[in-house]
């Protein structure tokens, strides 16, 4: 029996910056974790790519390797795997933090709260941290 895939969806309102890295890693199936992201460019199956999401963290860079690209209406869809730990945990992290900032966002506007980012982020630890990573967006504001 094969272990599931497990997703994670970058939100759009995050602008994601990917490049193309030099190296080209060999494609292997330890990375449990896929990371789902808009592009607007395709890249190739099996190549190398930096992630960077300055709105969120200007300094932290991820390295990771496209498993698949898919054509869209408006650009493609990526689905990005990772062949270390240390890469899982920074991607982990980094998401985390974007979904951190959106339910910031999202009690600003539905509730009129105006919180902190770590108040933030102990408040959405405490809703929502047992259904991350998950590919469907509704389940965490």
């Amino acid at each position: 029996m094969g272990e599931q895939k497990v997703f994670i969806r970058h939100p759009d309102e995050f602008p994601i910056e990917l490049d193309l890295q030099e190296s080209h890693p060999t494609l292997t199936d330890t990375s449990q974790l896929q990371l789902i992201c808009h592009s607007t460019k395709p890249f190739q199956s099996g190549e190398s790519i930096a992630i960077k999401i300055p709105s969120v963290a200007s300094q932290l860079e991820v390295n990771g390797t496209v498993e698949r690209c898919e054509d869209t209406n408006d650009g493609y869809e990526l689905g990005i795997t990772f062949n270390s730990l240390d890469a899982l945990a920074r991607i982990r992290m980094l998401e985390q933090l974007c979904y951190i900032q959106r339910y910031r966002n999202h009690v600003l506007k539905v509730e009129g709260r105006v919180i902190s980012t770590q108040d933030a982020a102990l408040e959405w630890i405490g809703k929502y941290a047992h259904l991350f990573p998950c590919e469907e967006e509704s389940t965490t504001p």
